[in-house]
């Protein structure tokens, strides 16, 4: 039995954990299911394989979520809060085909296809911002001086800008997107809701291995939470991991986002925009990278649309004053 200092309601921005309350033991957070356990239940939880999935990004959520639907008993252990690194603020754009002709090809239209039905199992369009995409490839050249409206009919009406060389590089067929936050949250409501995932907000510290084999996730505080499996799902932070630093390197890399809610939102299509972009004053084309999503005014119906938009702080800067 687990002693608690305090016991109160799990209130989190997105979908909410229903049900769920939340424990707290010095600085270490621990969130399971409301219900009773039997003699019979308890002695069934023993003889699962138990697990620790450290990471509460997105990789982590769905590995514990399907660890769990498989009937692992899963812990998760996360730092802070759920999605709130990369996971919580990517483009979310799913592609079927362009690892084709590579070793993540298989991969790719896996995860495509287990993204379609998890939609349907979610209800993904409403919880998460699912939808499929125009993808468009665009040339974009910087100009001082006004530009008149673009009249190209393969763009969608709110690029006005000085575009050229528009082509589609993906169809409502083989793009999608998700809003990423919203996603992962989703995941881990359902699993802890329906399979029993217990997410404990506390620091790894390190993983304790004895006779060859995994014993536990050690956690800040003195923590120890007895493991027959230990999944480390860290992103960036895996090199703290002296078990993983020893073994391979992991490192981040810096991206730099810009939310932008426009003025008329439903004006807004379903379009991915890559950018090839040449700056005014020369040097090498930039990258940029808009992606338009809905997001959740659901209960009143309506949607607002924000773009993402992936790039340098040179262009940032730019862009910035002209939105």
């Amino acid at each position: 039995m687990l002693a608690t200092s305090r016991v109160e309601p799990l209130v989190l921005p997105g979908p909410p954990l229903r049900q769920i309350r939340i424990s707290r033991i010095s600085n270490i957070t621990l969130i399971r299911r409301s219900s009773s356990s039997s003699a019979a239940e308890a002695m069934e939880e023993q003889q699962r394989q138990r697990v620790v999935v450290c990471g509460g990004g997105v990789i982590g959520a769905c590995t514990a979520y399907f660890l769990a639907k498989k009937g692992a008993a899963v812990t998760l252990v996360e730092k802070s809060s759920i999605a709130c690194a990369a996971s919580g603020k990517a483009g979310g754009f799913l592609a079927i085909d362009w690892c084709d002709g590579g070793p993540l090809s298989s991969l790719a239209r896996a995860s495509f296809n287990l993204h379609r039905s998890l939609a349907q199992d979610l209800d993904g369009p409403q919880s998460y911002g699912y939808r499929p995409l125009t993808t468009l490839s665009l040339t974009i050249t910087e100009s001082q001086t006004p530009h008149p409206q673009n009249p190209t009919q393969s763009l969608p009406s709110w690029v006005d800008g000085p575009a050229r060389n528009p082509r589609t590089i993906g169809t409502t067929n083989t793009t999608a997107q998700v809003h990423p936050e919203l996603f992962t949250r989703t995941l881990l409501t359902k699993a802890v809701e329906e399979h029993g995932v217990e997410v404990v907000i506390g620091k790894l510290e390190s993983v304790a291995v004895e006779g060859g084999g995994v014993r536990a996730a050690l956690l800040e505080g003195g923590r120890e939470i007895v493991a027959d499996a230990v999944v480390l799902a860290l992103g960036p932070w895996s090199g703290k991991l002296s078990i993983l630093s020893s073994i391979f390197r992991v490192y981040g890399l810096k991206a730099h986002s810009i939310v932008l809610e426009p003025k008329e939102p439903g004006a807004i299509s379903p379009h991915a925009l890559f950018l090839t972009y040449y700056a005014a004053q020369g040097g090498k084309p930039m990258d940029p990278e808009v992606y338009p999503r809905p997001t959740g005014m659901f209960t009143d119906h309506m949607f607002w649309i924000i773009c993402i938009i992936s790039l340098n702080c040179l262009v940032a800067e730019k862009m910035w004053g002209n939105w």
